[in-house]
């Protein structure tokens, strides 16, 4: 049996896309340190691709850590840690301190290099 793929993930996109969506929500809740988003929510971001939303989601977020902003340390990532706890449908995300000061400050995300 040959099964023909007709959908190529584009984790550099979907990437893009999560850190964007990050962007603004920090905007809007400029407080955080943390936080939670359902995966539902996450699914619906990717346009309701379910393998980038649950087993490619692991690859996305490790392109999304590259995403940095220039703090008074030098680069520093948007994303200090995160962690998908697929039990509860749940993505945790911990934010560093000095790249959201920087953020608020009207620095701009800086793209890593893609492969």
């Amino acid at each position: 049996m040959n099964m023909l793929y007709t959908h190529k993930p584009n984790y550099y996109f979907f990437a893009h896309k999560f850190v964007l969506f990050l962007e603004q929500h920090l905007k809007s809740h400029p407080t955080e340190q943390h936080t939670s988003f359902n995966l539902q929510t996450i699914y619906d971001l990717f346009s309701h691709d379910r393998a980038s939303s649950t087993t490619n989601l692991e690859g996305i977020l490790n392109i999304a850590d590259e995403y940095v902003l220039d703090t008074e340390d030098g680069p520093q990532s948007l994303i200090r840690s995160y962690h998908v706890h697929l039990d509860n449908h749940v993505l945790t995300l911990e934010f560093n301190p000095k790249a959201i000061n920087s953020l608020k400050a009207g620095q701009t995300l800086i793209n890593p290099k893609a492969a």
